[in-house]
């Protein structure tokens, strides 16, 4: 008997098939692939370590590559929870334009705003500890990576803090 395949992603309470969200779409096109031995689970952070923490109103870029024939399907940006209402937490401030440089393709008209990449459906929380686990911000069809897989990725601080920052894109790589 063939069953339907079962994203491990649509185990998560808090995603629901609601009027004008596409996480259960998006949680459909990767389903097959969640058992699919050509792919594993890989995680791409931007920018280094080294660059993470930004000054205040800096500007970086930051050159990534992804193995051709991978799968990007979102983004895993950490939300800072504001102590005392765990409602209330956002991302660091900072603004993002990301290229693919094979295919010369801008991701936005402009850059977007952190906001907009973050997705603060916590899966756990600790209120002794103020720790969360975010269910990652999908994109609204996976991403394939074609080409050299090269991709630049630039950041602009925009809260006028010296603040860390740590982009995450969520990626399912080719298995070599």
């Amino acid at each position: 008997m063939k069953s339907l395949p079962l994203s491990p992603l649509s185990l998560n309470q808090l995603t629901r098939d609601l009027w004008g969200q596409y996480d259960a779409s998006a949680i459909a096109l990767l389903a097959p692939l969640a058992d699919d031995p050509c792919y594993t689970i890989k995680f791409y952070k931007a920018p280094a370590d080294d660059d993470e923490v930004m000054a205040a109103n800096a500007y970086i870029a930051y050159g990534m590559k992804i193995s051709p024939g991978s799968i990007i399907f979102g983004f895993y940006l950490p939300c800072v929870p504001v102590a005392g209402n765990l409602d209330a937490s956002a991302p660091p401030a900072f603004n993002v334009q990301i290229t693919d440089v094979s295919m010369e393709h801008k991701w936005f008209d402009d850059p977007v705003a952190s906001l907009f990449l973050s997705n603060y459906k916590p899966e756990i929380q600790s209120v002794v500890a103020l720790q969360t686990g975010s269910f990652p911000n999908l994109l609204c069809a996976p991403y394939p990576v074609v080409g050299n897989g090269l991709f630049s990725v630039e950041l602009w601080e925009t809260s006028g803090e010296e603040q860390r920052i740590e982009l995450v894109f969520g990626v399912l790589e080719v298995c070599q």
